[in-house]
């Protein structure tokens, strides 16, 4: 459930039902109920064992996959990747390429950190910390799942509080390829503590309501981001 504030910003860090069950089917592979190379349960079987719709579940796997966590094989299953061999499927090329994204992202959301810095409230601010300690915390779990439901919140966040109804329809409009350029690096996951610290300094520059520095670290954890998925900017 969204968590809203008085000046009606919101922080969606709530996991939604795919991403809990993301989550357990993450934390079965931690525990090596599915090793790698083993395939999983029928979408049908998975559905059943966790009494969600099959449109659900097929969102679990897609986040895994996005992760890098699990191929799906078309006509064969879904099969769970070995650590070395994880590679994030992009799942959005019929749309636009990840470079497009990130193109989009620097020109989106640099403007909007800049402008978050000076018109977001003291409570907005806070819930934005919040949202970087849990994706620290996150991170020393190694939940994958969850830094990503942390991740998106922190950057929805930053688009609500910089008050800019036109920026919010654009980012709104784009909001799954966005969410998925900031998920799909994490399988890189020697390198996960660059973008809790990309964070940290977004997170620093709103505090200091620095309108020139958030704008910058925000261009530079895109340009980190996107350098981690193999595509410098």
């Amino acid at each position: 459930m969204p968590h809203i504030f008085a000046d009606g910003v919101q922080a969606r860090a709530a996991p939604q039902v795919p991403q809990l069950i993301a989550a357990r089917l993450q934390q079965a592979i931690a525990d090596g109920q599915f090793p790698p190379g083993a395939q999983l349960p029928s979408q049908r079987e998975l559905s059943d064992t966790f009494g969600v719709s099959r449109a659900s579940l097929r969102e679990a796997v897609s986040t895994l996959a996005a992760l890098g966590l699990v191929a799906i094989k078309p006509g064969l299953g879904v099969f769970v990747t070995a650590p070395e061999d994880r590679v994030p499927l992009w799942r959005f090329s019929n749309a636009a390429s990840a470079r497009d994204v990130y193109e989009a992202r620097l020109a989106l959301e640099g403007t909007a950190a800049a402008l978050a810095a000076g018109r977001m409230s003291d409570l907005a601010l806070t819930a934005i910390a919040s949202l970087v300690d849990d994706l620290d915390a996150a991170l020393q779990r190694q939940d994958l799942v969850a830094m990503t439901v942390a991740d998106a919140a922190f950057h929805d966040l930053i688009v609500d509080a910089a008050k800019n109804p036109v920026i919010a329809s654009m980012y709104r409009s784009a909001r799954d390829l966005m969410v998925e350029t900031q998920r799909a690096p994490m399988a890189t996951r020697g390198r996960l503590t660059e973008t809790v610290a990309e964070h940290k300094a977004i997170l620093s520059a709103l505090e200091a309501r620095d309108a020139r520095l958030a704008g910058e670290t925000m261009e530079r954890h895109i340009r980190g981001s996107a350098h981690r998925l193999g595509l410098p900017l």
